[in-house]
């Protein structure tokens, strides 16, 4: 079974109004974890087809093309609700070669694992670290000529270190994706904060103060809001004229990881917030179509078994005339520095209210006056959004699973417990 022949049979069931996409990886994971390394290497391939049968969309896939030929006879009986198929791009592009075995990653235990050990000044050590380095290219067809192929590279993993202080352990996770060069340091700062910052007991001393977030928490904060970047309908709470406060420009743009969405079309810088006011939200095709506009390049497929749907693809703040970080340290009267996230954001949008737990370090004057083992912020996400007083000039991006990036963010005033 050949892609043309899956053309020919999409093109028979829906003329031009079909979308053929295949997905194929090569990968190399290397994990240590204090004896000799693991290596295993990985192979992916995947296919799925959107096509518009008769007004009524459908959607197969399948792990080969002859899988795929079955599963779009089966997808054709099942019920779905009529819709208006989208407007399909015509892009083209010069095709890529399919990815070749991986090489393996660097080898990087022994130089995280001293950072680790000095950072932490000997309180904590790294217990396990996998790396993986890999590349995929995605080629999206459709019934109106479009031909687009995608390539990309990826050095992706997770460290775990262990922190001890008498007779309280403390485990820490870390997931780390790098665009460049091993961002060694910076994985390191990270495992030392989250091994060792809860093991002093010590709960938030303020009940309410400035409140310091260090990049990665500032990514995750971000990445929790997201959905109200693909919203058909905003909660009643979002005022689109000061969603944050003027400081804040927030930035969808992933032309740095590839020039096409998941369904083929171009990708594009979307501004989505301009100096606190809500300015534009991402589409994919079919939201696109649904709001009588046009997609902005953020059909997102977070599998080929799925269809694609309207996603971030790398949101970031961007700030042009931000302070130090620190700068923004010294600014803080009274408050707490969050420097990792104990669990997840928690964003209930429909209320207005949000969650963060924490631990970090307690600052008066600028200064560092000691560790916080865990804390938490909760109000409403309207007040939190307006309060963000000042951006930092560091971002960082941070996987989450999309790229999201972040400088160090400063809060006005905050409710702890």
């Amino acid at each position: 079974m050949s892609g043309a022949v899956l053309r020919q049979e999409l093109e028979r069931r829906a003329p031009q109004e079909w979308e053929l996409y295949r997905k194929r990886a090569e990968s190399r994971q290397t994990s240590f974890s204090g004896g000799p390394p693991r290596t295993v290497s990985r192979s992916e391939e995947g296919w799925a087809a959107r096509w518009w049968e008769s007004g009524l969309p459908r959607f197969a896939a399948g792990s080969t093309d002859s899988d795929l030929r079955f599963a779009i006879r089966d997808a054709a009986r099942a019920a779905s609700a009529p819709e208006p198929p989208p407007e399909w791009p015509s892009s083209k592009s010069p095709p890529v070669e399919d990815p070749s075995p991986a090489e393996a990653p660097p080898e990087l235990y022994d130089a995280l694992s001293r950072l680790v050990a000095a950072e932490s000044r000997g309180d904590a050590v790294l217990a396990e670290l996998s790396v993986s380095s890999g590349a995929r290219t995605e080629r999206v067809v459709n019934g109106r000529g479009a031909d687009v192929s995608v390539r990309a590279f990826s050095l992706e993993g997770f460290a775990r270190a262990t922190g001890r202080k008498e007779a309280r352990v403390c485990d820490a996770r870390v997931l780390f994706r790098w665009e460049g060069p091993p961002e060694l340091d910076a994985l390191a700062r990270r495992l030392s904060d989250r091994a060792t910052l809860p093991l002093s007991e010590r709960a938030s001393p303020l009940a309410h103060g400035e409140w310091l977030l260090d990049p990665s928490v500032g990514a995750a904060l971000l990445a929790a809001l997201a959905p109200l970047f693909t919203a058909s309908a905003l909660p009643t709470w979002v005022q689109r004229g000061q969603l944050f406060s003027k400081q804040v420009t927030v930035v969808d743009d992933a032309a740095a990881d590839g020039a096409f969405d998941g369904e083929g079309t171009p990708t594009r810088r979307v501004v989505l917030v301009d100096e606190g006011a809500l300015r534009a939200r991402l589409y994919d095709l079919r939201s696109a179509r649904a709001s009588g506009t046009s997609s902005t390049g953020h059909g997102v497929r977070t599998s080929y078994r799925t269809p694609p749907a309207a996603g971030p693809r790398r949101l970031f703040f961007e700030t042009s005339r931000g302070a130090s970080a620190r700068d923004l340290l010294s600014a803080v009267k009274r408050g707490l520095f969050a420097s990792a996230l104990t669990s997840p954001v928690r964003m209930n949008f429909e209320g207005d209210r949000f969650e963060v737990e924490f631990t970090g370090i307690s600052i008066v004057a600028g200064r560092a006056q000691g560790p916080v083992a865990g804390a938490r912020a909760r109000g409403r996400i309207s007040q939190l959004l307006r309060r963000i007083s000042a951006v930092s000039t560091d971002r960082q991006f941070f996987a989450s699973p999309y790229p999201a990036g972040s400088p160090t963010l400063l809060i006005e005033r905050a409710e702890f417990d």
